[in-house]
């Protein structure tokens, strides 16, 4: 009894740790030492899930010293902590060893991103680094906001906004609206009309007047033109020949002459008046 009281606990817990395990995601950073030997715990060097509902777990770390046999050389992984000290140091000692890329990993319990501070590659010593790598080990809680997913538990329906106050309107208390009511003088109104349509009339009489004057001024400055450009071709071709020039009087006397002496009648036009009076009388047979 005591035995079946325990796996049911068991298969209690597991099925309980496998639910929280199945919310988180679990993964790694990319290189946070890709562009330089210290760096921010943030999303440029964590990547997206570089947030508050990360925790870290481990560390693995790679890097090729490069130094000679005698020197002096000491290199450190550290993290700092919020608040002060360090999260966790790591720290290889290369003086008088031969140089050797190392790769390594550090397990550390689950620990909020929220306590780490800058983290870096510090040497000390005669030497220097490279091709280092660093990745942080860690699982991603995507509700650690709850109101981040509809899904989340903790998740709460966000309030509708507040309705705006809008003071009510009377539009009996409407300026416009009064003046728009108010009785207008219908006489008035007419003398408006009939002195804007005298204004109007007098406005196309001076347009008129305008034009006028300007299509006289144009046909003077026509004929002007034409004028100056007889003047002009006068004097060129010397057209007084032509004023004074004189016409013989003369003319060509015409003499008929009627071979035979005797017009003959064409019987066949004669005939041909005949067949036009048939068609006038077939014609009128027709109206009647």
């Amino acid at each position: 009894m005591m035995r079946s009281r325990l796996w049911a606990l068991w298969l209690l817990l597991f099925c309980f740790s496998s639910a929280q395990a199945q919310s988180y995601i679990f993964g790694y950073t990319p290189n946070a030492a890709l562009n330089g030997l210290s760096w921010g715990m943030n999303t440029s060097a964590l990547g997206v899930h570089g947030i508050g509902g990360m925790d870290i777990s481990g560390v693995l770390y790679s890097y090729r010293p490069v130094k000679d046999l005698a020197d002096d050389f000491v290199v450190t992984l550290e993290n700092d902590k919020i608040g002060g000290g360090f999260v966790f140091q790591d720290t290889e000692d290369w003086s008088q060893k031969h140089p050797v890329k190392i790769k390594k990993a550090i397990a550390l319990p689950y620990t909020p991103i929220g306590v780490f501070g800058n983290g870096r590659l510090r040497t000390s010593g005669t030497g220097s680094i490279e091709d280092a790598s660093v990745q942080y080990i860690y699982r991603f809680d995507p509700c650690f906001d709850p109101q981040s997913d509809p899904n989340c538990p903790g998740y709460q329906k966000p309030k509708p906004p507040p309705v705006p106050d809008i003071p009510d309107y009377d539009a009996l208390e409407d300026e416009a609206v009064k003046l728009a009511q108010e009785k207008t003088d219908r006489d008035l109104s007419e003398e408006e009309q009939a002195e804007e349509d005298k204004e109007e009339d007098e406005e196309d009489s001076e347009m008129q007047f305008l034009l006028a004057n300007t299509t006289n001024a144009l046909t003077i400055a026509n004929e002007a033109s034409q004028s100056v450009l007889m003047q002009a071709i006068n004097k060129a071709t010397n057209l007084n020949n032509y004023y004074v020039a004189v016409i013989p009087d003369s003319y060509y006397q015409d003499s008929v002459a009627l071979q035979g002496g005797t017009i003959v009648d064409n019987r066949r036009a004669l005939r041909s008046l005949g067949q036009d009076n048939l068609m006038n009388q077939m014609i009128e047979e027709q109206y009647e």
